[in-house]
C-alpha cells in the first residue's frame, strides 16, 4: 500500500472512531444539577447523607421577584431511574416541609437534650427517598421559605397557585434535566387535595399543547385530601362533636 492509500485509510478510521465516540456521547444522561444547590450538611446531623440533597429557589417572575424555594432529595436506590415526586402540604398555607419533617421525609427528629442547643438527626428507614426522588415544594409565594419583592403577589387563588406551580416545574427540570426521562408523580396531602389535581391538570394541558420541556407525568396522589370545602366543614364538625361528647 502506498503512502497516499495509507492516509487514506488513517483519515477513514479517525473519522469513524470520531463517530463512534459521538454516538456514545449522545447517549449519556445529561449532568447538570446546579452544584452550588448541593447541601453537603445539615445541622444536628453527623453521619453520611445516604444521598445527594439539594436546595434553593426557582425564580418563576423576574418582574415581580417571585421565588419558590425547594428541597429535592435523590433517591437512595436508583436516581436516574425511580420517580421524581413532588410533594405538596395543604392548610393552605403549609410548608411543604412539614412532610420533609414529620412524615416521610429522610430523618427522625429527637428533641434537644438541653436549653439552645440543636434537635439531634437520626436517618428515617421509612423515607420515601429509599425509592424515589423527592421534591419538595413551598407553595405558593408567601408560603414557607417562598417569597416576593411584590406583597400583592400574596393574594392569590388555586387556579394562579397551580399555574405559578406548573412554571416552577417546568424551570426546575431546566436545571434538572437529567431527571426529565424519570416518571413523574404529583402527591400531597389536606388541602393539597386541591392543588394536586388543578396542578396535574396544568401540567397535563401543557403536555398537549407541546410545552418544552415536555415532563413524563404519569399520576398524582392524594392522603387525606380536601375536595369540597363544605363537606370538609361538615366532618371536622362531627369530629369535634364526637371529641366534645
Amino acid at each position: 500500500m502506498d503512502r497516499a492509500s495509507s492516509s487514506v485509510v488513517s483519515h477513514r478510521v479517525l473519522y469513524l472512531l470520531l463517530s463512534l465516540i459521538y454516538v456514545f456521547l449522545s447517549f449519556l444522561p445529561t449532568q447538570s444539577a446546579p452544584q452550588s444547590a448541593l447541601i453537603t450538611q445539615i445541622p444536628g446531623f453527623s453521619g453520611t447523607l445516604p444521598s445527594k440533597h439539594y436546595s434553593g429557589y426557582v425564580t418563576y417572575d423576574q418582574s415581580h421577584g417571585r421565588n419558590l424555594f425547594y428541597y429535592f432529595i435523590e433517591s437512595e436506590r436508583k436516581p436516574s431511574e425511580d420517580p421524581v415526586v413532588l410533594w405538596l402540604n395543604g392548610g393552605p398555607g403549609c410548608s411543604s416541609f412539614d412532610g420533609f419533617v414529620y412524615e416521610h421525609g429522610p430523618f427522625n427528629f429527637e428533641a434537644a437534650k438541653t436549653k439552645g442547643s440543636l434537635p439531634q438527626l437520626h436517618l428515617n428507614p421509612y423515607s420515601w427517598s429509599k425509592v424515589s426522588n423527592i421534591l419538595y415544594l413551598d407553595s405558593p409565594a408567601g408560603v414557607g421559605f417562598s417569597y416576593s419583592e411584590n406583597k400583592t403577589d400574596y393574594y392569590t387563588g388555586d387556579l394562579k397557585t397551580a399555574s405559578d406551580s406548573h412554571t416552577f416545574l417546568l424551570k426546575w427540570f431546566e436545571l434538572y434535566p437529567e431527571y426529565l426521562s424519570n416518571p413523574f408523580f404529583i402527591s400531597g396531602e389536606s388541602y393539597a387535595g386541591v392543588y394536586v389535581p388543578t396542578l396535574s391538570s396544568e401540567v397535563v394541558k401543557g403536555i398537549d399543547a407541546g410545552v418544552k420541556p415536555i415532563l413524563n407525568f404519569k399520576g398524582y396522589l392524594v392522603g387525606n385530601g380536601v375536595v369540597r370545602m363544605i363537606n370538609s366543614m361538615v366532618t371536622l364538625l362531627f369530629h369535634l362533636h364526637m371529641e366534645w361528647d
